[in-house]
């Protein structure tokens, strides 16, 4: 009887270790991504990359835990790359002109008025061009799984800004990128780089007067109260890209990956639509909140950027690049 109990005993203990293991065996096969995105949750870029996180939860039943964090808490898009790149960060849209520290290729897509319209755009990104620009940053630690419009940028300022000669000597948040900076530069301006979230307290203490930006972000970031004039420019689409750390990625199997890869595309297809629809309110709440919106001739803007194209062109895959782009139908 006693030898009875110390079989059963034994039998429940093997039992419980083999649970244990694999319950640890589960636990190390499911993969935690913290993905960082700039906005607030109720930003368009956040729901869109919200929408990507409770579908891949979803559909991987446990296997991927994705976990977003709004509104810079892992940091500017810069450090969020940084992150991807030593993995810390699993994940993020960035714009294409941060990245372009490993793929100067990227700032393509940064050439003023590069695209026809938001159609235009949408059909580069996605096309054959777009995925030519994506390969570009694998070697250097992302895997970029699709491009998305933050809008297009618009000078915004303290005092109107209607003629490339206005922005002369002016203080000028730039995004952190070689070509924005070169771009005003060549018109006169002092760009400034600075990351996105001190971009408030940078125009409100007067470290900068002027900056570009989209306008939905103008809303929802507040800007109107800092920057109260906003010209209707349009002159440089700002694209991110959404990436995710290479080791992440090869990490995953090839269904997760499928998984992955379809739910960014819904989560940029939505942010985008949110985007284009949100700029017009965005405008209206920004004008009633005191703002001063300015039409102005585009046509002297366009030729005062032009020659940016000279000096670009080779660092962004040459002329055959961009003519690529303008022959996207």
């Amino acid at each position: 009887m006693q030898l009875r109990k110390l079989l059963v005993s034994a039998s429940a203990v093997l039992a419980f270790g083999l649970a244990g293991l694999a319950t640890g065996a589960s636990a190390q096969t499911r993969l935690t991504c913290k993905f960082g995105v700039l906005g607030t949750a109720d930003f368009p870029g956040t729901i869109g990359m919200k929408q990507m996180v409770d579908r891949v939860n979803a559909e991987t039943k446990g296997e991927i835990d994705m976990q977003l964090f709004p509104n810079s808490q892992l940091g500017g898009e810069k450090e969020m790359a940084e992150g991807m790149r030593l993995g810390s960060v699993c994940g993020a849209p960035v714009n294409v002109s941060v990245l372009g520290v490993w793929v100067p290729e990227g700032a393509l897509f940064d050439m003023p008025f590069l695209f026809r319209d938001d159609a235009h755009a949408y059909r580069v990104l996605a096309g054959k061009v777009g995925q030519q620009l994506a390969a570009k940053y694998e070697s250097h630690g992302f895997k970029v799984v699709g491009f998305l419009v933050n809008g297009t940028r618009h000078p915004m300022s303290k005092k109107p800004i209607l003629t490339p000669d206005d922005v002369k000597g002016v203080k000028i948040r730039v995004i952190q990128s070689p070509l924005h900076v070169e771009l005003w530069k060549m018109l006169g301006a002092n760009p400034t780089p600075i990351a996105f979230p001190e971009i408030y307290n940078s125009m409100q203490t007067g470290v900068v007067d002027a900056m570009d930006n989209a306008k939905t972000t103008y809303w929802a970031s507040k800007f109107h109260e800092v920057a109260p004039h906003v010209t209707d420019l349009g002159h440089i689409y700002s694209i991110s890209a959404v990436a995710f750390s290479s080791s992440f990625w090869k990490r995953l199997t090839a269904a997760q990956q499928a998984i992955v890869q379809s739910a960014a595309s819904e989560g940029i297809k939505l942010q985008d639509r949110l985007i284009a629809e949100g700029d017009e309110e965005a405008m209206k709440k920004a004008v009633a909140a005191g703002a001063r919106y300015h039409k102005v001739d585009k046509g002297p803007w366009q030729k005062a950027m032009m020659p940016i194209y000279n000096t670009w062109a080779s660092k962004v895959g040459g002329m055959a690049m961009i003519k690529a782009v303008q022959d996207t139908p």
